[in-house]
Parts: structure tokens; C-alpha cells; sequence
């Protein structure tokens, strides 16, 4: 088939919108060079065809196509990595507001690693740090890092083993597990296709940020900054269990639909 007969196959089966992200990222062809070259004929028809019957079996877009965005970047994604959102846009920009260009960063549960190579490319100067424990994700992770060519030290351990890094950081970012053990199986079809490593944060959703408040705040220097992404109703859990292990000048930033995103600290200095 020609590249524009693909096109209608996939729009017949799924919207507009997603026939065309699949172009995009088999074919590497926006609107513009569809009708310049629809009327030829593609070599790697059998991805495509593959990818389109992926999404009409319910796998997310990204998974069907291998690909994903996140600030304009693309990242290689696939099953056993959880999906970037921009959601966590949040979390980046607050983090890149207070960087100066020479920080120590950890990124925890850092997964496909779109926000330590968003930093890494904004700041190349900054020492970044990812942990990832997750096989299958820590893979994406490395290959993430060596298709963006930046230095970012990976490390593939448990958050909840912090001797896995060494010495003090200036930040600690995160965006860990945070939906409820319970809620998971109810959220919809196609975020069942997630790992649920990276969605289930425990009984109440905080499990991780009990082990980031507990064993990594006490690796930040003095003056160092916290930035964690939150559910939407974990605000003033979060806020607690970080104003117990010494955290101040503690602020919940809203996200572009003004629900609480990111939960941004400071230690005392």
C-alpha cells in the first residue's frame, strides 16, 4: 500500500489523531509530506500495520509506536516503562528554576528518564544521578541517556537502598509510585498496560514518599531543594511527612488544570 492508503487503513480503525502520530513515528512524515509522497510506496509497511494493531487492541499509542515526548524530546518507550506525561512537566520547571548549572542531582524512580536527560541537556555542567531499579525500565533509562548523548550516572538499585549513591546532593527529584494498591485495578485500559511498579505506592500511596522524607533528606546539603510530583490529593500528606525530617519553606505548585502536582521543599540551611 502507499504511504496515504496506510494513512486511511489507520483512520478508519482509529482517530485522526492517532493514525497520524503513527505516521509520524514509523514514517518520520507530518501532514505536509503525507501529500507530497502519499502516492508512494514504504519499505517498513509492516510496522506500521503492526503498530495500528497494536493501538486497536487497547496497548497505548506510545507502546504501539515505541515512542513518546516530553518537553519537545522524543524517548523510547515500550511495555515495562511507565508512560512520560506532562504532568511532570511541573516538577522539571520547578527544578530548573533554582539550578544554577553546577548541582549535584538525583533523580529517584527516574523510569524511561525523561526528567535526568531533560536536565542533563538543559545544564550539561550538572552532575545527574538516576536510579531506576526496574529491569525493563532501567533498559529504556540507558538508552534514553545514550540517544540524547548526555552524561547522566545511572544507577540500578532500590531507592529504598540509600547507600546505593554516595555523598550529598544540592536537589532530589522525583516522581515515584503514588496511586493506591486499591485503585489501580479500576484506572482505565490502558494504563492497566503500565507496570504496576511504577503506579502502586502502597495501601495509601505513600510508601515511597515515606522512604524519600525518611532515608533521602538526610542526603541533601544544607539549603538543598526537594521537588516531588504528588496525586492530586496527597498535598498535605507529602507536606508532613517532609516537615518531619527538617524540611522548610515547603510550597504545593498547581499543574495547568489547578490540581496539586509538585511538592517543592527546601532544607534548613
Amino acid at each position: 500500500m502507499t504511504y496515504w492508503k496506510l494513512y486511511l487503513y489507520a483512520k478508519s480503525r482509529l482517530t485522526d489523531y492517532e493514525a497520524m502520530c503513527i505516521i509520524e513515528d514509523i514514517f518520520g512524515f507530518d501532514r505536509s509530506k503525507l501529500a507530497i509522497h502519499g502516492n508512494d510506496i514504504p519499505e517498513n509497511e509492516e510496522a506500521f500495520l503492526t503498530a495500528v494493531e497494536k493501538r486497536m487492541a487497547g496497548i497505548p499509542l506510545q507502546y504501539a509506536t515505541g515512542k513518546a515526548y516530553f518537553m519537545g524530546r522524543e524517548y523510547f518507550v515500550g511495555e515495562g516503562v511507565l508512560i512520560p506525561r506532562d504532568d511532570t512537566e511541573v516538577a522539571v520547571n520547578e527544578c530548573m528554576k533554582c539550578m544554577t548549572g553546577h548541582e549535584r542531582v538525583i533523580d529517584l524512580c527516574s523510569g524511561s528518564g525523561i526528567i535526568a536527560v531533560t536536565l542533563a541537556k538543559e545544564f550539561p555542567k550538572a552532575e545527574i544521578y538516576a536510579v531506576e531499579l526496574e529491569e525493563k525500565a532501567f533498559a529504556y533509562l540507558e538508552k534514553n541517556v545514550k540517544y540524547h548523548g548526555v552524561n547522566v550516572n545511572l544507577v540500578h538499585d532500590s531507592i529504598f537502598n540509600e547507600s546505593c549513591v554516595e555523598g550529598e546532593f544540592d536537589i532530589i527529584i522525583s516522581n515515584p509510585p503514588y496511586i493506591c494498591t486499591d485503585i489501580i485495578p479500576n484506572l482505565q485500559r490502558e494504563v492497566q498496560y503500565e507496570p504496576k511498579t511504577a503506579l502502586d505506592g502502597g495501601n495509601d500511596g505513600l510508601d515511597f514518599y515515606r522512604c524519600i522524607a525518611e532515608k533521602w533528606v538526610k542526603k541533601l546539603k544544607k539549603g538543598g531543594k526537594i521537588i516531588l510530583e504528588i496525586g492530586e490529593e496527597q498535598a498535605e500528606s507529602v507536606c508532613e511527612l517532609l516537615k518531619m525530617q527538617g524540611i522548610t519553606q515547603i510550597s504545593v505548585v498547581k499543574d495547568i488544570q489547578n490540581l496539586d502536582r509538585v511538592i517543592f521543599g527546601t532544607v534548613k540551611k
